[in-house]
C-alpha cells in the first residue's frame, strides 16, 4: 500500500474514530443498512461484520407482497441477521485496527454505501479524502447543533 493511501485511510480511522460513541455507531450501522453488496464476496462481507463485532444470527423474514399463506409451497425465506455490537464495543475494535486492516474492512463498506451517493468522490485516495472530510464536516455540524441546543434558553 502507498503512503499516501495509508494516509488517507488513517485520516478517515482518526475521523471516524472522532466521532461520539452514537454517531460512530449510526454511521456504520448506516453503512451496513439496507445496502447491495455488489463487489463484495459473501466471505469477505462475513469477515467484515465479524470484524467489526457483529455476530450472524439466522432470521425467517417475510414475503411482505406475499405473505407465505396466500401462495401455496412457499416457504419464508431464511435470511441473515447481523446482531450489532455496543457502540463502545465497535468503538475499541475500529481502534485496535491497523491501517491494513481498517482498509479491508471499513473503507469497502464505506465506499459501497456512498459512492451511489457521492459518485464525484471518485475511488481509492480521493474518496478516502472526501470521507475523511465528510466524517470532520460530521462532527463540525454535531458540536455546532450541540453548541446551539446548550446556549438555547429552555422556557
Amino acid at each position: 500500500m502507498r503512503y499516501q493511501a495509508q494516509t488517507f485511510i488513517k485520516q478517515v480511522q482518526v475521523d471516524l474514530l472522532a466521532l461520539s460513541d452514537a454517531d460512530l455507531f449510526q454511521t456504520i450501522d448506516q453503512w451496513r443498512a439496507g445496502k447491495e453488496w455488489s463487489g463484495l464476496s459473501h466471505d469477505a462481507l462475513e469477515d467484515t461484520w465479524s470484524a467489526l463485532g457483529y455476530t450472524r444470527a439466522p432470521t425467517e423474514t417475510e414475503h411482505f407482497s406475499c405473505p407465505p399463506s396466500t401462495k401455496p409451497g412457499v416457504e419464508p425465506e431464511v435470511g441473515e441477521h447481523w446482531l450489532a455490537p455496543s457502540p463502545h464495543d465497535l468503538r475499541r475494535l475500529l481502534t485496535e485496527m491497523d491501517v491494513k486492516q481498517f482498509a479491508q474492512h471499513a473503507i469497502p463498506i464505506a465506499f459501497q454505501s456512498l459512492h451511489a451517493t457521492y459518485p464525484e468522490w471518485g475511488d481509492g485516495s480521493t474518496f478516502n479524502a472526501h470521507l475523511a472530510n465528510h466524517l470532520r464536516w460530521m462532527r463540525m455540524n454535531r458540536r455546532r447543533n450541540d453548541q446551539s441546543t446548550s446556549m438555547t434558553p429552555h422556557l
